[in-house]
């Protein structure tokens, strides 16, 4: 008889607190895997990014945002997701 244990707690653990600190800032999920260049690269395209969004962000608030904005945002998320699905899979090894 084949039993299945489940997954392993300290790994289902670990890959959790990865996933959350990413989901934090791009980079903090790569710094907890011990990955340094791949967190030090997603802080600082989350803080560039962020940064440039900031600047382009209109400050009247009825504003339509333009393509200033939505790109840098865009790119944001694509890091962010990144960051995100990269410290899930890694902290499971």
């Amino acid at each position: 008889m084949v039993t299945h244990s489940g997954p392993d707690p300290a790994v289902h653990r670990r890959r959790v607190i990865a996933l959350v600190l990413s989901g934090i800032f791009p980079g903090l999920g790569q710094l907890y895997n011990r990955q340094l260049l791949k967190g030090l690269i997603g802080l600082a395209l989350g803080l560039a990014l962020s940064w440039l969004a900031g600047r382009a962000a209109p400050t009247d608030p009825y504003a339509l945002p333009g393509a200033a904005l939505l790109v840098p945002l865009c790119v944001l998320l694509a890091v962010w997701s990144w960051s995100i699905i990269d410290a899930w899979r890694t902290a499971s090894r």
